[in-house]
């Protein structure tokens, strides 16, 4: 899923946006197994495929803040239409019939577009893809829309529609109806915002509203500010004074608890981007190893790695991007860290990082 536009800054919806950018979701990564079993065993990539439970794209509703991506899915969908048939096979047109039964399954806009695509790189007839735009056409004059899936896709949609099926799509569009959506943006834990107002739909969980997320919020701003607006120097924040800031900032982030917070995973996040500041923040030395013990700590614990994994480990990933970007962030120290950390999946994280270097190989993202 993906965040509706201008919901993704600091928001519980926005992370599990990101999250999703991940693609280590099960469509996600089934979609991958697929596309690279292709190049190896065409014949055992189709039956993969057949085994992949077809995207389940349930109505939403213009509260909806997230909306459906399918399009790994159908991205691999083509990629087995066209190269997991034999000779034989097309001329018996089950290509043809392996398309059109996945077409037919489509029920939502979400899935419109991706379909469209693969329609479009068919290694097809003229004929045979007449037929299909017939069925795609069937699709859109047939499907019942809901608000936010309809306001989502449209663009989308329109960008891949046809000569042939543009008095369909029309028909679609006369019979839906999409969103008017008012939202705001969020905060951030390095910027001050003035007062801003809740919009109507979507509905949108800000974070750092409570009580205790403001103060923290207020607290970082201060360690990384001056009252003025400037950035404190590495001089300062080497200074006896500034320590003293951050040794009371520490015991407040150790005294933060879930309850204070929605949910788990809007605690989970506000913590970790809590971290992942105070490591960058930080001076190399004793202050910084320990943050870094506490970060690990409370990633380790948390029920969030059992309850919504993608969730739980972006924040791994966040905090090695910033580190890695930071001038003196000690990258092989994190991962030194995640190494020992007990957690096997960061145990995991780090031997993949150091065996690639950071660069995800081409075998791993390759579509083809």
């Amino acid at each position: 899923m993906r965040g509706v536009p201008g919901t993704m800054v600091d928001t519980r919806s926005g992370y599990l946006s990101r999250a999703y950018d991940l693609k280590l979701d099960a469509l996600s990564l089934q979609s991958r197994t697929v596309r690279l079993m292709l190049a190896v065993d065409a014949a055992k990539a189709r039956e993969l495929f057949q085994e992949i439970q077809r995207p389940a794209v349930a109505p939403l509703t213009c509260d909806d803040p997230l909306f459906y991506d399918v399009s790994d899915f159908y991205l691999t969908l083509g990629a087995v239409v066209q190269n997991a048939f034999t000779a034989q096979e097309r001329k018996k047109d089950e290509d043809l019939s392996f398309l059109l039964d996945y077409i037919g399954q489509a029920s939502s806009p979400a899935q419109l577009a991706p379909v469209a695509r693969v329609i479009k790189s068919a290694n097809v007839s003229a004929q045979q893809r007449d037929i299909l735009w017939n069925k795609f056409g069937g699709l859109l004059e047939s499907m019942r829309t809901d608000g936010r899936s309809y306001a989502s896709a449209l663009d989308d949609i329109s960008s891949e529609i046809v000569p042939g099926a543009e008095a369909s799509f029309e028909k679609f569009k006369q019979s839906s109806a999409g969103c008017r959506d008012d939202v705001r943006p969020g905060v951030t834990i390095d910027l001050s915002q003035g007062p801003v107002h809740a919009g109507k739909t979507p509905l949108v969980e800000h974070y750092w509203e409570s009580s205790a997320a403001k103060q923290l919020l207020e607290g970082a701003q201060k360690l990384r500010f001056t009252p003025d607006g400037k950035v404190i120097t590495d001089s300062v924040r080497a200074t006896h004074e500034w320590q003293d800031k951050l040794n009371d900032y520490l015991s407040q982030v150790a005294d933060w608890t879930s309850s204070q917070e929605k949910s788990e995973a809007d605690y989970y996040h506000e913590k970790c981007v809590v971290y992942e500041a105070l490591v960058e923040l930080i001076p190399p030395g004793p202050e910084r190893d320990k943050t870094l013990q506490a970060y690990l700590e409370f990633v380790s614990n948390s029920n969030l790695q059992r309850e919504s994994p993608l969730d739980w480990f972006m924040h791994a990933q966040w905090m090695l991007e910033r580190v890695r970007n930071s001038s003196n962030g000690e990258p092989a120290k994190l991962l030194s860290a995640f190494e020992g950390s007990g957690n096997a999946v960061l145990v995991l994280y780090a031997a993949e990082e150091k065996a690639f270097g950071g660069q995800v190989p081409a075998w791993v993202t390759n579509s083809k």
